[in-house]
């Protein structure tokens, strides 16, 4: 049990949105008199945690409501009721936050760590909760049940299970895809996912929630359990902007220049709305460049694919252009009927026929600049990705994670 010691805490909540919600019966229930978040982001939030209970087997639930008795028992007991009545998958999380005190409690397999890490939990949700961000009360409980979710899943993605529940693969927020399309979709990533031993995942959105989409990919990649080799897909239609992130041994053998390539064949059907398609084309080019990466055929800027012209047509090409080359010069040749070669190089020259008047050199103007050419922060060196001038922008995450890729609009 732990008591809210900090005044700024109470006082920072009743000055951040201008909305006032009460939400019974979902995950996150605000009861109170303080306006402290709007309805579209309880509903925002709400559609998160479903689809995570959904694909994840985690029921997580955040409880706000000043009615509960201001004393550590009675928080403590609050919490406990509530996840009795609430506990319909295999691990089950509340935190409950009554007026000056709050407590994290679980059931299920991984109860013990969430309890281990409740100070960690409470501070990933208070950090946000109180500082001056846009929506920060909202992005303090989406922070909380993304340290909890990560803290759950933690053993299962290390076992040794060949299909790792709790990663979907496709998560469609925007509501792009029909149920068959999801799908289909999902099919096509399973496989690629399990070819190559990584996370291959399609994200699409409406909101990157005030973040920049590279920061949403990042956050959205490291706190959902997802493996340490991944590529991602993400798409924000409200800004009409898309992004592949690379994680892992992806970032080595999915360069800048792939992504590219891949931005490239998507292009069209994400202009005219083709999301499916466009979706699924991402998986084939993303099984395409990891095939050819792991055979050692890393596709880069000095070792571009081909599409429709390749090596043969280019033998070919050059093979008519040399013939027909040939075929013109015969023909000039045998124009040139009053032409006679001459023994000595002087028989060509007319006596008289130069004259040279005078001869002179003039500097008019000169001037040397020199700039250094400096070599770009963050990109891998050609060591590592075995192509100079090539290989994948490096950031550092929020996590402290490192990660790869880059986006463009649409």
């Amino acid at each position: 049990m732990k008591k809210i010691l900090s005044i700024l805490f109470i006082t920072a909540l009743f000055l951040l949105s201008p909305f006032k919600v009460s939400a019974d019966n979902e995950h996150v229930i605000i009861n109170d008199d303080s306006d402290l978040i709007s309805v579209e982001k309880i509903a925002e939030l709400n559609e998160d945690l479903h689809r995570i209970e959904q694909n994840y087997n985690v029921s997580i639930y955040f409880v706000y409501d000043t009615s509960i008795a201001d004393n550590e028992d009675a928080v403590s007991r609050y919490a406990q009721s509530f996840l009795d009545q609430h506990s319909g998958s295999t691990n089950n999380v509340v935190l409950v936050l009554a007026e000056h005190y709050f407590r994290v409690v679980a059931k299920g397999p991984q109860a013990n760590k969430i309890a281990a890490n409740e100070d960690d939990i409470w501070n990933a949700f208070y950090g946000k909760a109180t500082s001056s961000m846009q929506d920060g009360f909202a992005e303090g409980i989406r922070s909380y049940y993304q340290l909890a979710l990560k803290l759950i899943n933690e053993e299962a993605y290390t076992s040794t299970s060949p299909t790792v529940r709790g990663t979907p693969l496709v998560n469609d927020y925007a509501d792009l895809l029909s149920d068959r399309e999801e799908e289909n979709l999902y099919v096509k990533l399973r496989k690629v996912s399990d070819k190559y031993g990584i996370d291959t995942v399609v994200v699409t959105t409406n909101s990157t929630n005030g973040k920049s989409i590279e920061n949403y990919a990042d956050d959205f990649y490291d706190y959902n359990g997802y493996k340490t080799d991944g590529v991602m897909f993400v798409i924000d239609m409200g800004q009409r902007e898309i992004y592949i992130q690379t994680n892992g041994r992806c970032m080595k053998l999915i360069t800048d220049y792939g992504i590219d390539t891949i931005f490239d064949h998507m292009m069209s059907d994400l202009s005219n709305g083709n999301y499916y398609n466009a979706f699924m084309t991402f998986a084939s080019d993303a099984d395409s460049l990891m095939k050819s990466g792991e055979s050692g055929n890393i596709i880069d800027v000095d070792n571009k694919k081909t599409d429709s012209f390749g090596a043969k047509n280019v033998v070919m090409s050059a093979i008519i252009g040399a013939i027909a080359s040939l075929i013109t010069s015969l023909v000039m040749k045998g124009k040139m009927k009053t032409v006679t070669s001459k023994r000595f190089a002087g028989d060509y020259i007319v006596g008289n026929s130069f004259v040279l008047t005078g001869a002179s050199d003039m500097l008019v103007d000169r001037h040397v600049s020199r700039t250094p050419i400096r070599r770009e922060e963050g990109r891998m060196p050609s060591s590592y990705s075995g192509h100079s001038g090539g290989g994948s922008h490096i950031h550092t995450s929020s996590s402290g994670t490192s990660h790869g890729g880059h986006g463009r609009h649409f």
